[in-house]
């Protein structure tokens, strides 16, 4: 504790990711020319975005590495003058006050201001055996890195000057072991896998389990995990007939006409031809595959059922179907106020309290889709939470469903990579789909999703597994938001799920619901048709408008009456 004023091309590649696009600490605010409330309001969210900086994050010896605000003086003029204090533990949670080995250590930096609330923030730092060789850092590496398009660089240039792009590579990778926690938290999995590990997955690479450690060390900070002993559990195993699941049979089980396959594979044919997105699809009526098939080329090879898409927003409906195991146990009540279980946010005078409704419905005054990376997440919103619009607008965010992610761990233990897939992905055999954060990372097939989505029609069963009650369900389900927005509004938003009259299809009754996706992606339920529909793609692509209303419409065509 302390206490002072104030080898492989791949792993290149993934490291030049996280490093070379790091954002420098923000400008300052111009605060003189605001009134009071808005000048501490401008002061709140330019210490959410304050950088914190380590004396290197990647550091050999024993001496533990000394932290700040990136830019201390800025910081004082945000709070005034403060002080630093840090406490340190080692991998196994200990506190400590040097680093008596190699690997993994974390930082919980606190900047206490004379006046006011204590930031604190969390940081992973990385132990390393011994320094880095100068041979290794002025040594020439090779790297064939195809770059973005738009970058306007070809591959055939990049692969004739592949010495300059590890040179680039090599600089980025020397500059995050000294300023980027990332690195550090990178090296510190590596580490902890060792030679003889297996390969890894979303659930349990080197970021997950950076955030399995921290979800650990903060329940044993802030006391929850003796508030949350018992594991969750969630699932339980349905006693008596069980629901129904995806499966092939006919096109007369699925009630549809005898060509209703053929009709609309013709349409998506003609669709993939008139595009230059590839895309997957798979109808489902009455638990029988109508239709599942690929269509297009991406990246120069055939689309394929196990090619995953980018499901952006789709990652929300996915969330809230593992939340509501927690609200189907009795664990967490939709109108519970947060501070009930993220202790950070307690004792802050606010106007309106958030509550896990708010998160879910984008009414919670957040921005943007960001969060779920950040150990640290609640204590940054913490200190601007008095300034949140709570309940004034649905203003659509990720960062919501980011906060529902740390409170998901709070009361399990598991991260959200490991929640994901030990309550929701693994259970239905979702065997193609990784998901890291709560509202914009998950890639998948449309066979997953069509599991997924047949859960859900099924009131959260599927198969001989209790997801959540029916009556559990209904509260999912989209309605207006007069219990948020009060009783004039005619928003409509339900707990990750949504409408799907935005589609503007006949195939669809005003009973559906589902998500959509920046990428296009659609998931689509209606229990009046009893159908899934399911499409995965990467970007909307030329005549999308045109062939999704074709889509939808020979799906409709081709329902028997």
């Amino acid at each position: 504790m302390g206490t002072h004023p104030r080898r492989s091309i791949l792993f290149c590649i993934c490291l030049f990711a996280i490093t070379c696009c790091v954002a420098g600490c923000g400008a300052e605010t111009p605060l003189a020319a605001t009134s009071l409330p808005e000048s501490n309001k401008a002061r709140a969210r330019a210490l959410v975005e304050a950088e914190i900086a380590f004396d290197p994050f990647c550091f050999t010896g024993e001496k533990l590495p000394e932290g700040d605000f990136k830019k201390p003086l800025a910081a004082e003029r945000l709070i005034g003058p403060y002080e630093v204090k840090t406490t340190y533990y080692d991998a196994d949670f200990n506190p400590v006050t040097s680093a008596a080995k190699p690997g993994r250590y974390g930082a919980v930096i606190e900047m206490r201001p004379e006046t006011g609330r204590t930031v604190r923030r969390f940081r992973t730092l990385y132990r390393m055996p011994e320094d880095i060789p100068w041979l290794w850092k002025v040594k020439s590496l090779d790297v064939c890195l195809e770059f973005p398009k738009e970058l306007g660089v070809s591959l055939a240039a990049a692969e004739n000057d592949a010495r300059s792009v590890g040179d680039l590579l090599r600089w980025r990778l020397l500059e995050g072991f000294e300023n980027d926690h990332r690195a550090a938290a990178l090296l510190a999995g590596l580490h902890e896998a060792g030679a003889g590990g297996a390969k890894t997955d979303f659930s349990n690479n080197a970021w997950a389990a950076d955030r399995q450690w921290w979800v650990a060390l903060k329940q044993k900070f802030y006391g929850t995990d003796k508030v949350y002993p018992e594991p969750f559990i969630g699932l339980h195993m349905i006693e008596g007939e069980p629901a129904r699941v995806v499966r092939n049979g006919t096109l007369a089980e699925a009630g549809m006409k005898p060509d209703a396959a053929k009709q609309i594979d013709a349409v998506c044919e003609e669709w993939a031809k008139n595009s230059d997105e590839a895309f997957a699809v798979c109808i489902v009526r009455h638990g029988v595959i109508v239709l599942h098939k690929p269509y297009g080329t991406r990246d120069g090879a055939p689309m394929t059922l196990t090619t995953k898409s980018w499901l952006a927003s789709v990652s929300k409906l996915m969330t809230a179907s593992v939340m509501m195991q927690f609200v189907d146990e009795g664990l967490v009540g939709l109108d519970d106020p947060v501070d009930k279980f993220v202790p950070a946010f307690r004792d802050i005078e606010v106007e309106t309290p958030l509550t896990i409704r708010h998160l879910f419905t984008h009414t919670n005054g957040l921005w943007g889709h960001w969060g779920d990376e950040l150990n640290d997440f609640e204590e940054m919103i913490a200190g601007y939470y008095p300034y949140l619009e709570i309940g004034k607008k649905l203003e659509y965010n990720g960062a919501g469903y980011a906060l529902a992610g740390k409170i998901m761990e709070t009361i399990s233990g598991e991260a959200l990579p490991q929640l994901f897939k030990n309550h929701l992905l693994a259970p239905l055999d979702c065997e193609n789909t990784e998901i890291t954060d709560a509202s914009s990372s998950a890639m998948s097939v449309p066979m997953d999703m069509a599991k997924i989505g047949q859960m859900l029609l099924n009131g959260g069963s599927y198969g001989d597994i209790h997801f959540f009650s029916p009556e559990t369900f209904e509260k999912m389900l989209p309605e207006r938001l007069t219990k948020v927005l009060g009783p004039d509004t005619t928003e409509e938003w339900g707990i990750g799920l949504t409408g799907m009259d935005w589609l503007d299809s006949t195939a669809l009754s005003p009973r559906a619901f589902g998500h959509g996706a920046l990428s296009s992606s659609i998931l689509a339920m209606d229990p009046k048709t009893d159908m899934v529909v399911v499409m995965t793609r990467d970007a909307e692509g030329r005549n999308f408008e045109e062939y999704k209303n074709k889509f939808f419409a020979a799906i409709a065509e081709e329902v028997a009456k």
